[in-house]
């Protein structure tokens, strides 16, 4: 069958549809031009939409933010050139939490991103954009980034897949820093065959190689699976519920694992305020333009001291140690928790108390994974009063494909 560009004007069907989301807020109306241009060289197209805080040259990349209003990317960010290599086509950018500092995509110059399920609720975020956008079937995939769970949190609350994959092994060239030592572009997709062809597309030749071949040597375990989950993990009486009711149906242990909580909660936010910060200090004189729970996430990792920060990175190095050693103690691959604690929050309940509502979706859930560099993957499976939840599944660094695969698997089977 020929290439054709079908997939691509489908894509511009849902710009009314997008006007009540807010999920692209810059369309590419090149896009069928470049599609056409692709179809000529007999590649096929694929439509995906780029979280508003990554490169796209040409376009408006604003971070969100009144600071940055009419800011125009002059080069792609790498991670834009290898999807155009592959035949993608980037038909807009996607809303995001101003600077990626938040978990509702409230606080956005571009206005609240509403959930395709109930309009009148949060998307999550930061990558709210870009979730809203494959929950509402504009795009079967979008890239985002994740620091603490801002790809993951946003799927949840959609009821779409949302992948981090492990710290390093996707360049940050060309997209805005939040925490470098935490960053991580990631993927959110209407199904795990959409995650694994970015991932390979995205991901640098060398890790992909490396995480190909822990996968050839640890494919077999996929034949008997046997999950952790943390005695600590949090959620709503009902999310817990629903978790240990789909859980029940695959093998699985509860591992305890001593003050790890209590050091993830301490020394996480040292990390994140710290680094976060330090990127935006050069814009303090700037800073009145913030949104308010910005600016005050900001003010915060000022009164963090160096000593606290180093503190806490060899605290994360300590924190990965125990991870190992749990895995091994329990004879397990894999951990299990609820992605968020509840479903998607009311709109109205979140403008003006944005920094409130972070305590309650972005949690130790999807924090420790991103502390520790570890691949994760939001996997829709929980419906709440006709809301969504998704369940986490965690692997160790550069087990991503096995994690991919855990997933596809679990959903094949409908064990997930």
């Amino acid at each position: 069958m020929s290439p054709d560009i079908s997939l691509i004007q489908r894509v511009f069907s849902y710009e009314d549809l997008n006007k009540k989301i807010n999920a692209i807020v810059t369309w590419n109306h090149k896009a069928l031009d470049e599609a056409e241009k692709l179809v000529k060289r007999e590649i096929e197209p694929y439509p995906i939409a780029i979280k508003d805080i990554i490169d796209v040259k040409g376009m408006k990349i604003t971070m969100g933010s009144r600071v940055f209003i009419d800011r125009v990317a002059q080069e792609d960010a790498f991670v834009v050139k290898r999807i155009r290599e592959s035949g993608g086509v980037i038909i807009g950018i996607a809303n995001t939490h101003e600077f990626a500092s938040g978990v509702t995509t409230t606080s956005s110059v571009h206005g609240p991103t509403r959930n395709p399920r109930d309009l009148n609720r949060i998307a999550g975020g930061s990558s709210g954009g870009s979730a809203a956008a494959v929950a509402a079937g504009i795009v079967p995939v979008a890239l985002g980034t994740d620091t603490a769970g801002s790809v993951r949190i946003p799927a949840s609350l959609t009821g779409v897949y949302g992948f981090k994959p492990t710290y390093g092994v996707i360049s940050l060239e060309g997209v805005f820093p939040l925490a470098p030592s935490l960053d991580t572009v990631g993927i959110l997709a209407s199904n795990i065959s959409w995650i694994k062809r970015i991932f390979r597309i995205i991901v640098f030749k060398r890790d992909l190689d490396k995480i190909e071949k822990i996968f050839d040597k640890k494919k077999d375990i996929l034949s008997r699976i046997r999950i952790g989950v943390p005695r600590w993990f949090k959620a709503s009486e009902e999310v817990y519920t629903e978790f240990m009711n789909k859980i029940s149906s695959i093998e699985f242990v509860e591992v305890e694992m001593p003050d790890f909580e209590r050091k993830v909660l301490k020394y996480f936010p040292v990390i994140r305020f710290a680094e976060a910060t330090s990127i935006h200090i050069k814009y303090r004189d700037k800073w009145d333009l913030y949104f308010e729970d910005v600016r005050q996430l900001m003010i915060q990792g000022l009164e963090i001291p160096a000593h606290e920060y180093i503190e806490a990175l060899n605290i994360r190095r300590e924190l990965y140690r125990e991870f190992k050693n749990t895995l091994k103690r329990y004879s397990i691959d894999f951990l299990a928790t609820p992605t968020t604690p509840i479903p998607a929050p009311l709109i109205s309940d979140v403008i003006g108390n944005e920094l409130r509502v972070r305590g309650m979706l972005s949690t130790i859930n999807v924090m420790f994974p991103s502390l520790l560099g570890l691949p994760a993957i939001s996997v829709p499976s929980i419906e709440i009063s006709g809301l969504p939840v998704g369940i986490q599944l965690i692997a160790d660094r550069y087990h991503d494909l096995l994690l991919l695969e855990l997933a596809q698997e679990l959903k094949t089977n409908k064990l997930l």
